[in-house]
């Protein structure tokens, strides 16, 4: 398997290589660009670059190895399904109507918004997976909930260049140690691979990956924790992914890093 992952791990460095330059141009040329916080006019939706070479670079994968297809054929229906309601949320999105609970009022009240969708969509896909891999009720449940708020924790980080792929970074090595199972750490390898080109230009504030790069961020962390951990470690898991997003609703996570030396550090680390 360390062989997958080399291989896969390049696939991804040459295919991102590739594909960065033209991606980014072809959205300048299309005039798909947005303020970012410095109110820059910079290109959006680069998240595309993660479905287009996942897709293909995890694809080849699969010929070569005797991994579980279902598992990882699963795993590729999530995150194209959830980058293309990030897309969707990028292009015609309502950016008057802010969190979870406001999406869900939206709806309720009769107004569907990108953000009611995405919500949506992303409880069926970790719905789907979580009945695929789980071996009884409530393995079904925290595993539905792990994908589902691991799907959202990565949106409620991507406020500036850089923190929502840092905090992907981080929780995906920390995965790579606290997991069972090596057998799919390739999905991680193959992330790596496109974030060693794309993440310079994150940080630089160049381009934005938009909710189509976070929610594929946060699809493929949810489903690799609930590939490869145990009951234990997934219950861990959700419970600090709960305590994240109650905190979410009522305190700001940039505050928060802006007043703590730390974490502003870590923050500003490439920028």
């Amino acid at each position: 398997m360390k062989f997958v992952g080399v291989l896969v791990f390049v696939i991804s460095v040459v295919l991102s290589y590739i594909g960065v330059p033209m991606l980014l141009n072809m959205l300048i040329r299309s005039k798909t660009l947005e303020l970012n916080y410095k109110k820059e006019e910079i290109p959006i939706c680069m998240g595309l670059l993660f479905v287009f070479v996942q897709i293909i670079s995890i694809g080849i994968t699969l010929l070569l190895t005797e991994v579980n297809n279902k598992y990882i054929i699963s795993y590729l229906f999530a995150l194209t399904l959830m980058g293309m309601v990030g897309l969707l949320d990028d292009l015609i999105g309502d950016k008057n109507v802010k969190g979870f609970k406001g999406h869900i009022k939206s709806f309720f009240k009769g107004t569907l918004t990108t953000g009611g969708i995405k919500a949506g969509i992303g409880f069926f896909v970790a719905l789907f997976i979580s009945i695929m891999i789980s071996q009884n009720l409530v393995d079904i449940v925290i595993n539905t909930l792990l994908i589902s708020l691991f799907t959202n924790l990565t949106n409620l980080f991507d406020l500036r260049p850089g923190r929502t792929i840092k905090v992907f970074i981080l929780l995906s090595l920390i995965m790579l140690f606290t997991g069972n199972i090596g057998e799919y750490n390739f999905i991680l390898y193959s992330f790596y691979g496109i974030l060693v080109i794309y993440f310079p230009l994150d940080l630089k504030a160049k381009a934005m990956m938009g909710d189509v790069g976070s929610n594929v961020l946060g699809i493929t962390l949810g489903v690799y924790c609930a590939f490869t951990h145990g009951l234990i470690g997934k219950s861990i898991y959700l419970f600090i992914l709960i305590v994240i997003h109650i905190m979410a609703e009522k305190i700001s996570f940039s505050k928060v890093i802006e007043n703590n030396k730390i974490l502003r550090f870590i923050d500003d680390l490439g920028r």
